[in-house]
């Protein structure tokens, strides 16, 4: 029998991530809500690692997600079990991947309004303007539901503008899964040694991109800037932290470039201490387009971040960044201006030591796992409380 003092929420997502791994396994262990996750154990985008039901304490319900191939733009995700499960069970609320391209989330908001169960969209809401069709449609995917689960306060600022009322847009933010105990820095010789063994000389500098190795991470533009800052006697080498299509490609265009000896591929890596030894090792981080959770993992390590200017192009977590607090901005595609950026955080000393602490502050008030299960759950109760006033 349910416990009535206990609400039960159901969580639905197409897959697990890797790095959602602390969050979800916080929320399973709650003592005061419930929480169930309904999802893939497989992953539904490429070079995604997901966590597998052996491999977690997480309370998971697998149900398999599959992809309605359209001729059109776009594919819709349907998740039948996930609705099912919904059905069967008659939760409290549930937590729904808050996409206008999952039928899943579409359903799960009809069918929470025909049982009187709120469904909470957790989504980026809106990263820019939008209008047209295409705003339309997502308006009332919205609005159908109880309320939104953001990323970011601009998300909020621009669905207010659009008239959705502020009590129902509850900002919960991002974070990385790493617990304290596994975000031990490293030490300064530790971070020496793995430069020394890159072959890194005094008075040069190291940056990383963390992330898939894909087209709309525009890396090319990485390798022009630090070719470009090459020929300026400013050697500058990268760590990729990543795998993706463009691997082979990019191979191939550090050879033309002349920068091979620059440029370091470290594959995946998914063992925090050893990715917060090359976080904390480098001197900036740098995410030429598509910035996103990469942001927050870097300055976790007080490792500031460079990324282009045009903010809509980002996920919300761009928000973290500051002009010469926690990172820096570039003018968007443009390989010349990134590299004079790169090179004012570098040279002639690297701004990271002045930067690390404010860095780390953005990151502990406001991206760190537990606070972002503790807003997911505030998020809950104002929810169930407005259901019941």
């Amino acid at each position: 029998m349910r416990n009535k003092k206990r609400p039960y929420v159901m969580v639905q997502q197409n897959c697990i991530p890797h790095y959602r791994l602390l969050l979800f396994e916080l929320l399973s262990t709650d003592k005061q809500i419930r929480f169930r996750v309904i999802a893939d154990e497989n992953s539904d985008v490429p070079f995604l690692a997901v966590i597998r039901p052996e491999e977690t304490v997480i309370d998971l319900k697998v149900a398999r997600v599959r992809t309605l191939f359209l001729s059109m733009p776009f594919n819709l995700t349907w998740q039948p079990s996930a609705v099912a499960e919904v059905l069967r069970e008659r939760p409290d609320l549930v937590i729904v991947q808050g996409s206008p391209y999952s039928l899943t989330a579409w359903v799960l908001v009809l069918l929470g309004r025909t049982c009187r169960i709120p469904v909470l969209l957790w989504t980026h809401g809106l990263l820019g303007q939008e209008r047209g069709v295409r705003w339309r449609i997502r308006e009332t995917l919205y609005r159908l539901s109880s309320g939104l689960l953001l990323y970011g306060d601009r998300a909020q600022s621009l669905l207010v503008e659009k008239g959705f009322p502020c009590e129902r847009l509850h900002v919960v933010y991002n974070s990385v899964g790493a617990s304290r105990s596994d975000r031990v820095v490293p030490s300064p010789e530790a971070c020496l040694e793995f430069r020394t063994n890159l072959g890194i000389k005094t008075g040069e500098r190291l940056v990383i991109f963390s992330g898939r190795l894909q087209r709309e991470k525009q890396i090319p533009l990485l390798f022009q800037a630090i070719a470009g800052m090459k020929g300026n006697q400013r050697t500058v080498h990268v760590c990729l932290v990543g795998d993706g299509t463009e691997q082979d490609r990019l191979y191939r265009l550090a050879d033309e470039l002349g920068i091979r000896d620059l440029v370091h591929f470290l594959g995946p890596i998914y063992e925090e201490s050893k990715l917060g030894l090359v976080f904390s090792a480098s001197d900036l981080s740098v995410i030429p387009a598509a910035a996103g959770l990469s942001i927050i993992h870097a300055m976790t390590y007080g490792t500031p971040v460079l990324l282009h200017g045009n903010v809509e192009e980002h996920g919300p977590e761009w928000e973290a960044v500051m002009e010469g607090v926690t990172g820096f901005f570039f003018k968007h595609g443009n390989a010349d201006d990134l590299a004079q950026k790169a090179m004012m955080a570098l040279f002639p000393e690297p701004l990271k030591e002045k930067m690390a602490q404010a860095c780390r502050e953005v990151v502990e008030h406001r991206y760190t796992t537990s606070r972002h299960a503790q807003a997911i759950k505030d998020a809950v109760r104002a929810t169930l409380m407005s259901r019941k006033a």
